[in-house]
């Protein structure tokens, strides 16, 4: 096993390194906001949040529509979409349009639980980001949406 003062001695310092940084802020605000959907009485993955931010935006989508927009694949989804059912948030409805199709629905439940998720991303907000200016946060986030979009462009393209 590496010790921790070996990888500081090297010459390869990991947080100089784009995707590194990423995916630690993304996985260590994951883990907070897990702390923060069971405070509220949630026991589902924080990943679920996807689902329910899309379904807050546009309600009434497919699985598949889901999917895309989250970069999941069917199973991660269909296993999210379970643990939102099996707490009333979500609902699946026939497709009026195609019967082999389900759309996905928020229940009322689900509508009004974007008031705890705001409120808890608020708090979030004042426990970590609070230090950095509007101006160093809306450039942070122009270059995450880019990057983002580019990458998703690209790999979109290439498949």
């Amino acid at each position: 096993m590496v010790q921790y003062e070996t990888i500081l001695n090297n010459t390869f310092d990991p947080f100089n390194h784009f995707g590194f940084l990423t995916h630690r802020v993304a996985r260590l605000l994951d883990i907070r906001m897990q702390q923060r959907l069971k405070d509220l009485g949630y026991d589902f993955p924080s990943s679920c949040l996807g689902v329910l931010a899309n379904l807050w935006y546009e309600d009434g989508v497919t699985q598949s529509h889901l999917g895309y927009t989250l970069d999941k694949n069917k199973s991660s989804i269909n296993k999210m979409l379970e643990a939102l059912v099996s707490y009333e948030l979500i609902e699946k409805r026939e497709d009026p349009q195609d019967k082999r199709n389900k759309l996905i629905y928020l229940t009322e439940k689900g509508k009004l639980f974007q008031a705890s998720v705001e409120e808890s991303s608020k708090d979030l907000r004042s426990e970590f980001i609070n230090e950095y200016t509007e101006e160093e946060l809306t450039t942070t986030k122009k270059v995450l949406k880019n990057f983002y979009l580019n990458l998703k462009n690209k790999i979109s393209n290439d498949l």
